[in-house]
């Protein structure tokens, strides 16, 4: 009895911590969380939360300032009853993270761009929630389509310079990477284009007011013969210039005697040596 209890002393907590550990060691993998794709315009834009952890052998190799590069990878498919799935899109962005020992900076490259960062929590973030991701352009999708996508992020060693690519290929610390997490993915339909500004005002409704036009495109149709018009139009009486008399006529041609047929009252008819046409007036006598 007492080697039983004994055995049953010091299986307890070996037990015990098994299942701790065993619960524990799940939630450190990396694993991708969730994926969403919006449309902004003609764009395909991604966002993802994933879960991401350093281990202590490349905390120290970053701290040393060896840059840690992290590759996002995501894939669009259609699927073919009658064949392999299609690949109707696929992207990648790679971000690098850096940090200079002497100035004690961290930095987020990717492409040209440079983000500098507070510290390396700060730049795993950018990695464990991507945000607004353009993936490729709308049209590579047709709309109420069902497509089948895949996304994972990893650790690219194949960024890492020769020596280092041959530790990290030994060592299966070097290995870090999301396993391929399965997403669907489906368009609406397409959006009505609104109506055009040059279109016709709407018509009235029988029982309601007509609609207003608005002014100055505002035109008066015309009523037909025995119609009254719909409003009654206020006209202004236009304020003309008083005509000048007649000038004489040229009897070659039968226009005014001028350069170019223009004189003015109590002007001569003969042309002033401008070539106008135009002349002083004269004072009566």
């Amino acid at each position: 009895m007492i080697i039983l209890r004994l055995h049953r002393v010091l299986i307890l907590p070996v037990v015990a911590l098994m299942l701790l550990w065993g619960g524990q060691a799940p939630a450190s993998e990396p694993a991708v969380q969730s994926v969403t794709v919006t449309e902004r315009g003609r764009d395909l834009l991604l966002s993802a939360d994933v879960l991401l952890n350093l281990n202590n052998q490349l905390e120290d190799a970053v701290a040393r300032g060896l840059p840690l590069y992290f590759s996002v990878e995501v894939e669009i498919r259609r699927p073919r009853w009658y064949w392999f799935d299609e690949v109707v899109l696929s992207s990648n962005q790679t971000w690098r993270i850096v940090y200079n020992p002497l100035t004690r900076q961290w930095r987020v490259h990717s492409g040209n761009l440079a983000l500098p960062v507070g510290s390396l929590v700060e730049a795993l973030s950018v990695v464990r929630h991507v945000r607004n991701w353009r993936i490729g352009d709308r049209d590579a999708l047709s709309p109420d389509t069902r497509y089948a996508g895949r996304l994972r992020v990893r650790f690219d060693i194949s960024q890492l310079s020769k020596p280092f690519q041959v530790n990290a290929l030994n060592s299966s610390d070097w290995s870090l990477a999301t396993p391929w997490t399965e997403f669907n993915v489906r368009l609406g339909k397409e959006a009505v284009p609104p109506p055009s500004s040059n279109a016709a005002p709407p018509a009235a409704q029988p029982g309601l007011p007509p609609p207003p036009v608005p002014p100055p495109y505002a035109v008066q149709p015309s009523a037909g013969p025995g119609v009254a018009p719909s409003a009654p139009m206020q006209s202004v009486p236009a304020q003309s210039a008083p005509l000048p008399p007649s000038a004489p006529v040229s009897p070659a041609n039968g226009t005014p005697a001028g350069g170019n047929g223009l004189v003015l009252p109590g002007g001569s008819p003969h042309a002033s040596p401008g070539g106008l046409g135009l002349t002083p007036p004269t004072e009566s006598q």
